[in-house]
Formats: C-alpha cells, sequence, structure tokens
C-alpha cells in the first residue's frame, strides 16, 4: 500500500514539475515576444525621426524625389498594406530587418501673422510665420517589421514652416 501510495505521490510531483517547467518556458517566450515588441517600435519610432531629419533635408536640398512620388499621403495615409517599394528609404538595418521610411504631401495652409506666432522659429531665429507665411504639412511613415514576425508603423505629421 506504502509503494501505490509513494508511485501515485512521485507521479503528481513529475505532472506538476512538467506544468511548472511548461509555464517557466512560456514566459520566457512571452518575454522575448515582449522585448522584440519593444525593440520594434523604438526602431520604427527612431525611423519617423530620421525621416523628419531626410525631408527637411531633402527640401533645404530643393530634392524633391524623397516627398513626392507623383502621389500625396492621402493616397496612402489610411492603407494598411507595406510595399518595402514604396518606402525610399531604409534606416538602421541590422541583419535581415530594415526600418523603412516614406513621406508624402498634405497639405499647404497660410498662418496669420502676429508677434505670437507659436511656428515661427523652424527655420531659423525670427523666420518663419511670425509675419504670417504658409506651411506644408507632410506625413512621415516608418514601418519596421521584428524577428519574431511583430510589426510596428509609426505615422508623424510634420509642418515645414516656409520662409
Amino acid at each position: 500500500m506504502v509503494f501505490i501510495v509513494a508511485i501515485i505521490t512521485l507521479a503528481l510531483l513529475g505532472i506538476m514539475g512538467l506544468a511548472a517547467s511548461d509555464t517557466a518556458h512560456l514566459n520566457i517566450l512571452m518575454a522575448a515576444n515582449g522585448q522584440d515588441g519593444k525593440a520594434t517600435f523604438f526602431l520604427a519610432d527612431s525611423g519617423a525621426n530620421a525621416g523628419h531629419e531626410y525631408l527637411e533635408s531633402a527640401i533645404a536640398s530643393v530634392n524633391s524625389t524623397f516627398y513626392s512620388n507623383g502621389t500625396n499621403a492621402s493616397d496612402w495615409e489610411d492603407s494598411r498594406d507595406f510595399n518595402p517599394e514604396d518606402f525610399p528609404v531604409t534606416w538602421h538595418r541590422h541583419g535581415a530587418g530594415a526600418t523603412h521610411v516614406r513621406v508624402g504631401f498634405i497639405e499647404t495652409g497660410l498662418m496669420p501673422g502676429n508677434a505670437l506666432q507659436g511656428g515661427s522659429g523652424y527655420g531659423s531665429m525670427g523666420g518663419g510665420a511670425a509675419s504670417g507665411g504658409s506651411y506644408n504639412s507632410y506625413l512621415i511613415r516608418s514601418h519596421r517589421q521584428g524577428t519574431r514576425n511583430c510589426v510596428a508603423e509609426v505615422d508623424l505629421g510634420w509642418r515645414h514652416v516656409n520662409q
């Protein structure tokens, strides 16, 4: 009788050990997925920040190929389809992955002129819209796929104040 109770107890302890091992393995996978998701988001976010630098550089050098491909952002801003060929800039290449960045034009507008205009100073000290002026709005989209198939896409609205 003692032998049967000992066998049943050992079997129950073995099952509990296997369950604990399976739970620990699942927790490790969840932590790895969470870490990859965060890294993917931060890489996509850095791509959006690099995108506005590329945009300002392209505007300054009058190189509209980066932000004007014959369409404006309203043609693709609601789309969730990803095609790497639609993204002219790749940022932070690592292994097989890269952060893809694209920019599209949204609108042009006029800024009212007054001394309290908050938009002045984008281009240089005292430049911009303090006495009125215009702006161009752009949509910067950054896309990154992580190593564990997680995907992050960051959209950044950027307003360039014309001098």
